[in-house]
């Protein structure tokens, strides 16, 4: 049987050969599959250091190992990812949690007063990481979470249950199509962005559902449709949310000018990218 030590750095060793990985991408990897499987937390990985690994864990941890070597992504192997200091679920059916998302919920977080009652809806929910997160930070609030994805409801209501949100619902909808005529206070989303023939598809994200990622020939398709249909289901003065592309601030500014929103700002991502576009509704 192999320590623990010696494990971590065997691992390490193989993803940093196989996925050009940096050193520092490949301890980190390492240490996460480590604590998924092993049940402990990176300060324990040092104080158990010598401690031999149990062969039902190593084999696990050579599974995963093997499979990430081959490509699958490591939230899709450890079936939950990190976002916003809690852990989620997280299945093939939807998009990988990232960091970048945190930007929506700082700015959104600003807008909503801890202290009041708020209407809120997190559009295109998928994993539920948003939804379920503000309806964490903000428990006074009511958070409406949607997506036309019937596997993406089923994580989200996983992760309702993991986190024991009680001031959520969770609906099946394409869009705004079974909302009826309900208006909201804060309306959040995180849309497919991508072109078609982006890039990025063959550079990473080619395990990650193609629906959650690509909108139309142009990237733009569910924005649009956002910033138009929108205004039918939020409240005077109320405020939209969009996460976007790096290159997509100026077209939802744009569009948020021509629908009659206004105080219209853009928040950057943890690495300097337009990442987040926001603006609140005006009936005048």
């Amino acid at each position: 049987m192999a320590t623990i030590r010696d494990t971590l750095k065997n691992i390490q060793n193989k993803l940093y050969l196989s996925i050009s990985y940096s050193s520092d991408e490949a301890k980190l990897e390492a240490r996460f599959i480590l604590e998924h499987v092993l049940k402990i937390n990176q300060k324990e990985i040092i104080q158990k250091s010598d401690e031999n690994i149990h062969t039902d864990n190593q084999t696990q941890i050579e599974y995963i190992t093997e499979k990430r070597m081959g490509g699958t992504p490591l939230p899709y192997l450890l079936g939950e990812w990190a976002f916003y200091g809690r852990i989620f679920k997280v299945n093939p059916h939807v998009l990988i949690p990232r960091a970048d998302t945190e930007t929506l919920i700082e700015r959104a977080l600003s807008k909503i007063n801890p202290r009041d009652h708020y209407d809120i809806l997190d559009l295109g929910c998928g994993t539920g990481i948003i939804g379920v997160t503000i309806a964490l930070e903000r428990p006074l609030s009511k958070v409406t979470l949607i997506d036309q994805s019937a596997d993406a409801i089923q994580n989200t209501k996983e992760n309702q249950s993991l986190h024991h949100v009680t001031n959520t619902t969770i609906q099946k909808s394409d869009w705004f199509s079974a909302l009826d005529q309900k208006r909201f206070d804060v309306i959040l989303s995180n849309p497919p962005y991508l072109e078609e023939n982006d890039p990025h598809l063959l550079q990473g994200l080619e395990d990650e559902p193609l629906d959650a990622l690509v909108s139309g020939p142009f990237g733009t398709e569910a924005i649009h449709h956002i910033i138009e249909n929108a205004k039918n289901y939020i409240k005077p003065s109320g405020w939209l949310f969009i996460e976007h592309g790096y290159n997509q601030a100026k077209i939802l500014k744009d569009l948020f000018e021509k629908n009659g929103y206004r105080h219209i700002e853009n928040a950057k991502d943890i690495h300097g990218v337009h990442r987040v576009t926001f603006a609140q509704y005006s009936i005048v």
